[in-house]
């Protein structure tokens, strides 16, 4: 794969989330708002825009400026972790004068937020958007619009570009966007799932290097 960009999605890519912010909002839904939120409907809803999927999870049981509050209080007792190799993988493609950024569905200043905290270089990055900063979210693709205009204004073509991601979400915007799309097995879909929906290229991410010859 000749590539000259690599755009990650954030939660289960590069960072372990699900396990830890699914006890977050358990333990916010049943400290304030009394709500024993299951696992079913944190499946059915996680990875959208972070605010709307706040208020299904709390059942609006407040004003969105409270029920954020709220999460955010408990914020610092589920902390979000490094997937394995990540930091090394990003490093590695910026050395190599790869541009890398990040686009997710959570909110900007929390991606920045933990990204600052695990160690990545984030004023490096092309281009680091959340839920906040776009008017469209995953799967639509023209969730990766500003991304590409700014990678366009650079001289890099659609099929120089990587959209790295964990989720089939992440893989309907990549493909319906025209760009290539490569799978990370570190969140909820298997490979097969992966496969069944088109997907041609899931791997690891510690094999990421490897694939693009860096």
């Amino acid at each position: 794969m000749r590539v000259k960009a690599v755009i990650f999605d954030l939660d289960d890519t590069l960072l372990k989330t699900s396990a830890v912010k699914w006890a977050h909002h358990k333990a916010v839904a049943k400290q304030y708002y009394d709500i024993d939120l299951t696992d079913e409907v944190l499946a059915r809803y996680w990875g959208m825009p972070f605010e709307p999927m706040m208020a299904i999870f709390y059942q609006n049981a407040d004003t969105p400026e409270n029920m954020l509050k709220a999460n955010l209080s408990l914020e610092a007792k589920y902390p979000k972790e490094l997937q394995e190799h990540a930091l090394s993988t990003v490093k590695s493609l910026l050395g190599a004068n790869i541009e890398v950024g990040i686009v997710t569905s959570i909110l900007g200043h929390l991606a920045e937020k933990d990204l600052r905290r695990l160690g990545f270089p984030v004023e490096r990055f092309f281009i680091l958007q959340g839920a906040d900063n776009a008017p469209a979210h995953k799967p639509d693709p023209r969730v990766f619009d500003g991304a590409l205009e700014m990678l366009k204004g650079n001289g890099t073509a659609l099929n120089e570009i990587v959209y790295v991601g964990d989720a089939l979400m992440d893989y309907y915007a990549a493909r319906d966007a025209g760009i290539d799309f490569v799978g990370i097995t570190s969140g909820s879909v298997s490979e097969d799932s992966f496969k069944m929906e088109g997907a041609k290229v899931i791997i690891s991410l510690v094999d990421l290097l490897n694939l693009l010859k860096i």
